[in-house]
C-alpha cells in the first residue's frame, strides 16, 4: 500500500472510529443532560410551589396560557404571570390542573403548580460545551495521528537522504537502510541499491575492459619486439617464419628461426600453457633459453632439454610450454626433428609424390618434469629435404580456427594452407588464411617453413 493510500486509510479510519466514540458520547450526554434538565425542572417547581402555597397568593386576574387534556376529565392550564404572595409579586409559570366533577358543568378539584418563570440551568449551553469538547478532540486526534505519519514518513525519507549522501562521496559499499521504510519509500531505498549494484558492476565491467585492453596493447607491443632472428638461409635452401597475431590479446604462440655458428638453421613453432600477459611472459621466457641453447650449437634435443630444466625451476605447477624444433644441415639436407609436447604435427612435402607427410616425434611439454622423464621420453627423427621438399610447422590452435559461418579450418584447410605457402611463399597464404577466416584468428598462429629450392628460386625472389 502506497503512503497516500496509507494516509488517507489511517486518517478515515481514525475519524471513523472517533466519530463514533464522539456520537455515542454525545448521544449518552444528551440523554444525560435532558434527565438531569428535566430533574432540575421538577426540583424547582417543588420549591416554587412550596414556598408560594406556605402563604397566601393570588394568580393573575387574567393569566394567558394553553388547555392541555390529561385523560380521565383531568384538563391542565398553563400560564405565566406575576402571582401575588402577600406583598410580593412572584414571576412564575402556573400549572392549574382542574378536575371535572359529576355534575355537567361543574369543577372539581384544583391543583396550581408554580415553578420559576426563568430556569436556573441552561442546558443549551451545557450542550454546545459538549460539542465543542466534542470537536476539539477530534481535531487533536486528527493532528497527532497526522504527526505520528508524518514522522514515520519523513524518518526513513531522511535516512534515505543520507544513505545516498554518503554513497555520493565515495563509498559505493554502502547500503540503503529501508527496514523502517512502507510504500514508495521502501521501492526507492530498493531502486537505489539496484542503482548502486548496476554501477559497481559496470565501474568494475570498465576497469575490467581497461584492464584488457591495456593488457592486450602490452601484449602487442611484446609480440612487436620478440620477432624472429633476421638469418641468411643456406645456398639451395629458403627459409620463412610467420606470426597471424589474434585480435585480442593472443595466446603466447612464436615462431623463431636462427642460425649457429656453424650456420645451421634451426626453426622453432612453440605455444604456451596460458593466455594473456602470463602465457605472454611464458613465451619470453621459452624463447630465450631455446635462443640461448640453440645459440650455443646445442642439438634441438639437447636444447629442449636446458629450457626443460631452466623452466621447471621457474615455473609454477600447472604452467608449461611446447615446441616443435627442427635444425637443418644444409650439407646434406639432413634435419633434425623432436617435439616437446607440441600437439600440431610437422608436415613434411614430398615434391617428388607431391603430397604432405605428417611428422610427430614423442615427447613431453617443457617445464613438466625436472629431467629423467623429460629425456627418455624425448624421440628425434631424422629426415631429408630434396630439391622441392619444405618442411612446415605450424600452431596447435590453427586446426581450431574457424570461418563465420562455424566451419573450422581443421587438418585438411592447415595442409591447404602450407600447399600455398611451399607453392606461392607465406605472404599468399596469410592473405587466403585471412580470408577465410573474415579477419584476424582467435589466436594467435605461428608458422614455420624450411624449402629446399634451385638457386635460381632463391635469386629470383631475392
Amino acid at each position: 500500500m502506497g503512503l497516500a493510500a496509507r494516509f488517507t486509510f489511517g486518517i478515515g479510519a481514525f475519524a471513523l472510529l472517533f466519530a463514533g466514540i464522539s456520537t455515542w458520547a454525545l448521544l449518552n450526554g444528551a440523554k444525560t443532560l435532558n434527565q438531569e434538565t428535566a430533574d432540575t425542572a421538577r426540583l424547582e417547581m417543588a420549591k416554587a410551589t412550596g414556598r408560594i402555597h406556605a402563604e397566601e397568593y393570588q394568580l393573575p386576574p387574567e393569566m394567558a396560557g394553553k388547555q392541555y387534556s390529561a385523560g380521565s376529565g383531568i384538563k391542565v392550564i398553563v400560564g405565566s404571570g406575576d402571582v401575588a404572595v402577600g406583598e410580593r409579586k412572584i414571576p412564575s409559570k402556573v400549572f392549574r390542573v382542574r378536575e371535572a366533577s359529576e355534575e355537567e358543568g361543574g369543577l372539581g378539584r384544583t391543583l396550581d403548580l408554580f415553578a420559576p418563570a426563568k430556569g436556573n440551568s441552561n442546558p443549551e449551553q451545557r450542550f454546545v460545551v459538549l460539542v465543542l469538547l466534542v470537536t476539539a478532540g477530534l481535531v487533536g486526534v486528527v493532528i497527532l495521528f497526522a504527526s505520528i505519519t508524518a514522522r514515520r514518513v519523513s524518518l526513513p525519507l531522511k535516512t534515505l537522504t543520507e544513505d545516498v549522501l554518503t554513497i555520493s562521496r565515495g563509498r559505493l559499499d554502502h547500503r540503503i537502510r529501508t527496514e523502517d521504510a512502507v510504500g514508495e519509500v521502501a521501492m526507492l531505498g530498493w531502486a537505489v541499491d539496484r542503482m548502486l549494484d548496476d554501477l559497481v558492476e559496470g565501474q568494475e565491467t570498465q576497469r575490467s575492459l581497461e584492464k584488457r585492453q591495456q593488457e592486450v596493447e602490452t601484449l602487442r607491443e611484446i609480440r612487436r619486439n620478440l620477432r624472429p632472428m633476421e638469418i641468411d638461409p643456406p645456398k639451395g635452401f629458403k627459409v620463412d617464419t610467420l606470426l597471424v597475431e589474434s585480435a585480442g590479446a593472443g595466446t603466447g604462440d612464436f615462431a623463431d628461426a636462427l642460425s649457429d655458428g656453424e650456420g645451421r638453421p634451426t626453426l622453432v613453432v612453440g605455444t604456451t600453457a596460458t593466455r594473456g600477459m602470463p602465457g605472454a611472459l611464458l613465451m619470453a621466457m621459452t624463447r630465450a633459453y631455446l635462443r640461448v641453447a640453440i645459440l650455443e650449437g646445442h642439438s634441438p634435443a639437447e636444447s629442449a632439454d636446458r629450457t626443460n630444466l631452466s623452466l621447471n625451476r621457474d615455473l609454477s605447477r600447472g604452467l608449461y610450454a611446447s615446441a616443435m624444433i627442427a635444425r637443418l644441415e644444409p650439407s646434406d639436407g639432413t634435419v633434425e626433428l623432436v617435439s616437446s609436447g607440441h600437439k600440431s604435427p610437422a608436415i613434411r612435402w614430398d615434391a617428388e609424390e607431391g603430397i604432405f607427410r605428417k611428422l610427430q616425434p614423442n615427447g613431453i611439454a617443457l617445464g613438466f618434469d625436472r629431467g629423467p622423464i623429460f629425456r627418455r621420453s624425448m624421440e628425434t627423427l631424422s629426415l631429408q629435404l630434396k630439391k622441392g621438399d619444405a618442411l612446415f610447422l605450424f600452431s596447435p590452435s590453427a586446426f581450431e580456427e574457424t570461418n563465420p559461418k562455424a566451419k573450422p579450418l581443421g587438418e585438411n584447410g592447415v595442409y591447404a594452407l602450407g600447399k600455398i605457402a611451399v607453392e606461392e611463399g607465406m605472404p599468399a597464404m596469410e592473405e587466403k588464411l585471412k580470408t577465410f577466416l573474415g579477419g584476424q584468428p582467435r589466436s594467435d598462429l605461428a608458422f614455420a617453413m624450411c624449402r629446399a629450392v634451385e638457386t635460381e628460386e632463391v635469386g629470383n625472389e631475392t
